[in-house]
């Protein structure tokens, strides 16, 4: 019995760990106190540890002596290995979305695509004022999108293996509410309106090759931004530029819900 207690609490403490690294609250070099981790989750040291532990085996955390565990830096080498799998992944998870979306998948998918779509469009003629909260709107609309369509593809592993890779992707950048995409040169807001369109469509058409092809293009742009965005971390300039800024936490609670299939407010 204390066996599965202490292994259903290193669980927990993993999850809270793992939720931490997806929404923002830990990025790279940030240090792990299990003191810290423990009274915020309500247990003792030895299953964080644990925890920990894992992490540092799924390659999310490092270990230095006689300083503790951080969040580890990705190599650009590993965000390129990244971007080749999660391609392939996302790409062939929107084409068995296309076979196999229900009905009520399919509707909820289209609400997901609508509101995307409007918060984009809002977005391009907003005021300063009101950018920041639409940037925000623009990260949840998208994220809603993209995990409706790997429910709707039905492989919970490759579900699982996406998020270890969204999470290797995020804890190394950005923490600014602005969308990724519109930091890149590459591609203007039109664009990408015009990228997640051309997914919902070959999804709705139940068209496996075009949703492929589709996902394609989205994922090629998607790493390139990346990319981009690692290589300018890492300019020697950008030391000070204020870009690693925390989510705000209403966007962390929503980010969370989200990855957990949870229904949202909207």
């Amino acid at each position: 019995m204390t066996r599965l207690k202490s292994r259903t609490q290193r669980e927990l403490a993993y999850d809270h760990i793992r939720r931490m690294l997806i929404d923002g609250t830990l990025s790279t070099g940030a240090r792990l106190s299990p003191t810290a981790l423990a009274k915020e989750i309500g247990m003792s040291h030895t299953p964080v540890r644990e925890a920990i532990s894992q992490l540092q085996s799924d390659g999310f955390v490092v270990q230095t002596p006689h300083q503790g565990a951080f969040v580890r830096q990705p190599t650009r080498q590993e965000l390129v290995e990244i971007i080749e799998i999660r391609t392939t992944l996302e790409c062939n998870a929107a084409a068995q979305a296309a076979r196999r979306i229900g009905r009520e998948q399919l509707r909820e998918f289209g609400e997901r695509w609508h509101c995307l779509a409007g918060t984009i469009e809002a977005y391009k003629t907003a005021s300063d004022a009101v950018a920041d909260r639409l940037g925000t709107d623009w990260i949840l609309a998208d994220l809603q999108f993209h995990m409706t369509l790997l429910r709707a593809a039905g492989n919970r592993l490759a579900m699982r293996i996406i998020e270890d890779y969204r999470i290797m992707t995020r804890m190394f950048g950005r923490r600014s509410t602005t969308p990724e995409v519109l930091d890149d040169g590459a591609v203007d807001i039109d664009k990408n309106l015009e990228i997640h369109r051309g997914i919902y469509e070959a999804v709705g058409r139940r068209d496996p090759k075009a949703a492929r092809r589709a996902m394609a293009v989205h994922m090629r742009i998607a790493g390139k931004s990346i990319l981009a965005w690692f290589d300018s971390l890492h300019r020697p300039s950008d030391t000070d530029s204020g870009y690693s800024s925390e989510y705000p936490d209403a966007l962390r609670k929503a980010l969370r819900a989200i990855e957990r299939g949870e229904p949202s407010d909207d």
